[in-house]
């Protein structure tokens, strides 16, 4: 509904002020004082905020009458420079004492919130300036900000921000709310307890808030563990062979696969050598050095010339003694 259908409505004889507090979803709005708005001083900084300042100004303060003020456009004009107006009333001593009024009759609506069991709420912007963003509701309890319910809201959670049936979040700025508390501090309320605040179960147990993060690390082990192995594969593919390493070869050799392939045709022209090991080494000029023989070896070879050359002896010495008997 539109503000030019509204004041077709309204009766010639009901101040505007009243007509504008009474359309639906306007129950937020407090009436602003006539004394305020006539008091140039209040309204400084406004002229340029709205087309036809003075005009507007005249059709809040009933100063033309309904059927001379026809244009929707300068209704527009009139709602837009009356909520600026209000967002500054609403902060001053009267109007936090008409705004009193309003909070303890529940007019701003209660916290959705189970825990807060009905806590009344306070109107709340989130910006300053008109046609930002709408209206919002400001728990004490919970301190959270939500949206308030689509009666009060003149069903307008689909509508733009710059609808005429939404109500904007300048009207009552960013400061009233806190202020409000601020003022009455003996309608704070005590903060949820721990005891209060819900905590998800399943099959009885609690969910322990790291149960996401895991689940989340897991999938990034595995994915970097994928492309870690994608990485050592492709690497792999690109390093040569060697046929050392390959099941059943004794010794690196130092071939590869693409010295392998090429010397493969021509194995009938060079004789096949054995990889083993020999037991003769190279030295540093190219020489080949015999390999030593173990000490047990030194020892047993030792041992048996020792006894061949003691039998010998021994026969030796049999032979020398047989000549001497001889005549």
């Amino acid at each position: 509904m539109s503000y030019r259908e509204d004041s077709s409505a309204s009766g010639q004889d009901e101040p505007w002020i009243q007509w504008f507090c009474s359309l639906k979803g306007h129950e937020m709005f407090c009436k602003v004082e006539r004394s305020y708005i006539e008091d140039g001083f209040n309204l400084y900084g406004l002229r340029g905020s709205v087309p036809n300042f003075t005009d507007c100004l005249d059709l809040i303060l009933d100063r033309i009458g309904p059927d001379e003020s026809d244009d929707s456009h300068l209704t527009q004009s009139a709602c837009t420079l009356y909520s600026l107006i209000h967002a500054r009333y609403i902060i001053t001593a009267h109007g936090l004492d008409t705004m009193y009024n309003k909070y303890a009759n529940k007019d701003f609506g209660t916290c959705p919130l189970i825990q807060c069991c009905g806590q009344p709420v306070l109107p709340l912007g989130l910006r300053d300036e008109m046609g930002v963003d709408t209206v919002k509701i400001f728990c004490p309890k919970c301190q959270n900000v939500y949206h308030p319910s689509p009666i009060r809201y003149r069903n307008s959670y689909g509508a733009s921000i710059n609808s005429s049936s939404a109500v904007d979040g300048a009207a009552f700025g960013t400061t009233f709310a806190h202020l409000f508390l601020m003022t009455f501090n003996n309608l704070v309320p005590d903060s949820l307890s721990e005891e209060s605040v819900y905590v998800p179960r399943v099959f009885g147990f609690r969910v322990h808030p790291s149960a996401r993060q895991r689940s989340t690390n897991l999938s990034i082990t595995i994915n970097t563990g994928n492309a870690a192995s994608a990485s050592s594969a492709a690497g792999a593919a690109k390093k040569p062979i060697n046929v050392s390493t390959v099941p059943g070869g004794e010794a690196d050799n130092g071939v590869t696969m693409d010295n392998y392939n090429d010397d493969s045709n021509n194995l009938g022209d060079k004789p096949v050598t054995s990889s083993k090991p020999t037991s003769a080494s190279m030295d540093g000029k190219g020489k080949k050095i015999k390999r030593g023989k173990s000490k047990s070896e030194d020892s047993g070879g030792s041992s048996r010339r020792k006894s061949k050359n003691g039998g010998d002896n021994d026969e030796s010495a049999s032979s020398r003694s047989k000549r001497q008997k001889r005549p």
